[in-house]
C-alpha cells in the first residue's frame, strides 16, 4: 500500500510524506521529499495493532528538519558520503576545493547536500512480487560543480518493502550515472542513508545488544579522517561477539569493512552477496532490528553528537550507514571505488530488516 500526506510541511507544500506499508501489514516506512529523509519505519506484532512501533529518530513535521541541531535524521547523503580530507581532491589533473564543514573536512556532501535537496514527487513502480510493496523511485540530476564536485550526476534512490517473517525488510537502491558536461570524463560518487534509530523504548540507545559483521575497521585521526590503515577495532570483541551499548559506552563512530568483498574496486556492488551490517536486538520492547548491503563498508555511529534541544539527547539514535571507504577519493589504492567516467554505472542495494 502508498499513500501520500500534502500536509507534512505546512511552510512547503512539496515537501510531502510518501508512506508504504508491507502486503502484511507489519511495517511500515515514510519518506520525505526534502532529502528523501526516512522518517518513520515502524513494526506490529499483528496486523490488528493500531499502530507501528516507529524505530527512527525525526520530526512530527516536515519544519523540524530544517532545524540547524538537526544531525541528518534519515536523510539521503551526496554527492559525498562522511568526511573528504581537508576538503580537497584531485581528479584527473584538477585539484578541487571545497567547503570544509567538519573538523577542517568537508562532511556530507557540503553545506548544502543531498539532504536539504527537495526532490520532486517519486516515479511508483509496480511490487516485485506478491509479498512486497510498490516502489518508489525518486531521481534527481545533480549539476555540474554542485558544491564544488564536478561533473553532472542523474541518480536515483528506490525505496520499497518486503514480508518477512512476524516483520519485513526496508530496501534501499542507489543509481548513479555521469551524464554530463562535455570536458568532464569522471566524478566521485559516495551515497549513503543517515538514519537513526532506536530499538528501545527510552530516551536512549542504552541497552540495545549488537553484533556486527567484522571488527576491522579504517583507523582515523582524531579529526576522524583516515590514516589508511585497517585494523581491528578497540571497543568491538575479534569474533564479532554481542556486546551492549550504555549509557555513554561504547563509543563508536567508525567506518568498518567487509573482508573478502568480490571487488573491492567496483562501482557498482548491487550484483554481490549482502553481508551483515549489524544484527540488534533490544530486550525489554523484543524489537530486533538488522541492516545489510552490497556496500564493502558501513559506518556505525552510537550518536555521541545528537542535540536536539527539548527532543534528543546524545546515544537517542544509532546509525549504519553503508558506503565505500572514508575519504577513498584522497588514497590511491581506494581511490577507483568512488569514480565514475561516462561508461560507468555507481550503484549499491541496502536492506533493513525489522521484526518481533
Amino acid at each position: 500500500m502508498y499513500s501520500i500526506s500534502s500536509t507534512f510541511d505546512a511552510e512547503d507544500t512539496s515537501n510531502k510524506l510518501h508512506t508504504l506499508v508491507s502486503p502484511n501489514g507489519l511495517v511500515s516506512a515514510s519518506f520525505a521529499n526534502r532529502g528523501l529523509a526516512l522518517v518513520s519505519f515502524g513494526v506490529k506484532r499483528d496486523p490488528s495493532d493500531p499502530s507501528f512501533h516507529n524505530i527512527s529518530c525525526g520530526f512530527e513535521s516536515g519544519e523540524g528538519y530544517r532545524r540547524k541541531d538537526n544531525p541528518f535524521f534519515g536523510a539521503f547523503i551526496g554527492r559525498v558520503a562522511n568526511r573528504i580530507r581537508d576538503g580537497h581532491f584531485e581528479l584527473d589533473g584538477v585539484d578541487y576545493q571545497l567547503v570544509k564543514n567538519n573538523f577542517g573536512h568537508c562532511l556530507h556532501g557540503g553545506a548544502h547536500g543531498y539532504d536539504k535537496v527537495v526532490f520532486a514527487d517519486p516515479e511508483v513502480l509496480p511490487a516485485p512480487s506478491t509479498t512486497a510493496s510498490p516502489k518508489l523511485k525518486f531521481s534527481y540530476v545533480s549539476p555540474h560543480m554542485e558544491e564544488g564536485f564536478p561533473g553532472e550526476i542523474t541518480l536515483s534512490v528506490t525505496y520499497w518493502l518486503e514480508d518477512e517473517s512476524a516483520g519485513g525488510a526496508l530496501y534501499v537502491d542507489y543509481d548513479a550515472s555521469l551524464t554530463g558536461p562535455d570536458g568532464i570524463a569522471h566524478a566521485v560518487v559516495n551515497l549513503t542513508n543517515h538514519s537513526y534509530f532506536n530499538i528501545g523504548n527510552e530516551k536512549t540507545i542504552a541497552g540495545t545488544e549488537v553484533t556486527l559483521g567484522t571488527n576491522k575497521y579504517l583507523e582515523v585521526t582524531d579529526t576522524f579522517v583516515p590514516t589508511g590503515k585497517i585494523v581491528p577495532h578497540p571497543l568491538v570483541p575479534e569474533d564479532c561477539s554481542k556486546f551492549t551499548l550504555g549509557p555513554v559506552d561504547p563509543d563508536i563512530d567508525h567506518c568498518f569493512v567487509f573482508p573478502d568483498v568480490p571487488d573491492l574496486l567496483a562501482t557498482d556492488t548491487r550484483s554481490f552477496p549482502m553481508k551483515t551490517m549489524a544484527e540488534t536486538y533490544h530486550p525489554v520492547t523484543g524489537i530486533h532490528f538488522a541492516g545489510s548491503t552490497t556496500d564493502p563498508a558501513y559506518q556505525f555511529y552510537t550518536g555521541r553528537y545528537i542535540n536536539v534541544a527539548d527532543l534528543y539527547p546524545a546515544r537517542s539514535g544509532f546509525c549504519l550507514e553503508s558506503s565505500r571507504y572514508v575519504d577513498a577519493m584522497n588514497i590511491d589504492e581506494w581511490k577507483k571505488m568512488v569514480t565514475i567516467g561516462k561508461d560507468d554505472k555507481y550503484g549499491c542495494l541496502t536492506k533493513f530488516s525489522l521484526h518481533y
